[in-house]
């Protein structure tokens, strides 16, 4: 499992751009927005494009090095996105992610365009456990940052459930280098480590400082409360 080709069109409709600090004015960083599987992706290839799920226990797409971190589960704590184990139930244990230690320090992703030929244009992560709050950024193809989202608050339970998992990603003409999340509090789950190009985008891409504070953090913001009433 991991990999896939598809020839689509990029669509960013539903995507909401949240906390950018000092972002590129050519990238686009999306986020967080709600992600349970594959279809709620916000971004299609063109070209090439992995999806590491990390369903058979080891990081096997081409071109990637994490900094840390190994995969993790199945487990009554894992937080797999959701489909992963085939159903959508909000447990989530059946699955697999990719689990580091501590949080705080994050997972850097690394691309390498000799193994994949050129760098990604787009590329995202899927945040599934810890706690605190979260911080996601991205880099250009000579190192430099195009922008951070956060902080974002984290779900309030380690268990599993999969109503607070949230995709972070960007985009970048000109490349990825790397990708970069965390969060303050505990160890970090992530899933569905995503990655490729080239990449067309249907209508304008959102500038990068552009700061649209509400949609996606308000409907985060909301199934945390949900959850804490229950």
């Amino acid at each position: 499992m991991g990999t896939y080709a598809r020839r689509t069109r990029l669509v960013l409709a539903g995507v909401f751009t949240v906390g950018i600090v000092g972002a590129s004015a050519a990238a686009t960083l999306v986020g967080p927005t709600p992600y349970l599987s594959q279809a709620d992706r916000p971004f299609s290839p063109t070209g090439t494009f992995y999806l590491e799920d990390f369903e058979d226990g080891v990081l096997s797409t081409p071109g990637v090095t994490p900094s840390t971190g190994a995969p993790f589960g199945p487990s009554g704590i894992t937080d797999s996105v959701d489909a992963d184990d085939g159903t959508i139930d909000g447990s989530g244990t059946g699955g697999h992610s990719f689990f580091a230690s501590p949080g705080s320090a994050g997972i850097t992703f690394t691309f390498d365009p000799m193994v994949l030929g050129a760098l990604p244009t787009a590329a995202g992560i899927v945040w599934t456990d810890g706690e605190g709050e979260i911080t996601f950024e991205a880099f250009g193809a000579l190192g430099a940052s195009l922008g951070t989202i956060g902080s974002v608050a984290a779900g309030s339970t380690i268990s599993g459930e999969t109503d607070e998992d949230r995709f972070f990603g960007v985009f970048e003409a000109g490349g990825i280098s790397a990708i970069f999340i965390s969060n303050t509090s505990g160890g970090i789950e992530v899933d569905h480590l995503q990655y490729g190009g080239p990449l067309t985008v249907v209508g304008t891409p959102l500038p990068g400082s552009l700061l649209l504070v509400g949609a996606g953090l308000a409907a985060f913001g909301a199934a945390r409360v949900a959850r804490r009433k229950r």
